[in-house]
């Protein structure tokens, strides 16, 4: 995977990293994002980090929460709700910027983590027909991390 940007780190230069599974972007996630400069190699080398074991929670049931930096650090960036499992999809769903969010409230409640996981869990049932139909349809978008 090649990242143009300074999220770029050598541990995530592996060609084979993204080998077995696609990483998908929801729609509801890129609303959320419009307006920030939230790149795809940032998306990749996050991924990188989740394939491999670095996010910030295991939410169960394949929900993960991760951190992302938008410009002015990890402090005060995004929060991304991404459902992964070993030898499934990638997809990034939902997430927050930092500073929108209430001060020491909880950023995810249950009724919505029970959410998270029942959409997580027919993304991870989902054949790569059923994927196909869902990029053709605009409800997510397909993100290549391996290109050049």
């Amino acid at each position: 995977m090649k990242c143009s940007n300074h999220y770029y780190n050598s541990r995530h230069n592996e060609k084979g990293l993204f080998m077995g599974f696609t990483l998908y972007v929801h729609k509801r996630f890129d609303r959320v994002f419009k307006k920030t400069r939230l790149t795809d190699s940032v998306l990749c080398y996050a991924a990188g980090d989740v394939i491999t074991g670095v996010f910030e929670a295991d939410l169960g049931g394949g929900v993960i929460k991760k951190r992302l930096a938008l410009r002015q650090g990890k402090r005060g960036g995004a929060r991304t709700v991404i459902f992964f499992r070993q030898g499934t999809n990638l997809v990034y769903y939902d997430g927050w910027v930092k500073n929108l969010s209430r001060k020491y409230a909880r950023e995810i409640d249950e009724d919505q983590l029970d959410t998270y996981r029942d959409v997580a869990r027919m993304f991870f049932r989902a054949n790569s027909e059923v994927m196909s139909l869902l990029v053709r349809s605009g409800m997510v978008r397909e993100v290549k991390c391996n290109e050049n």
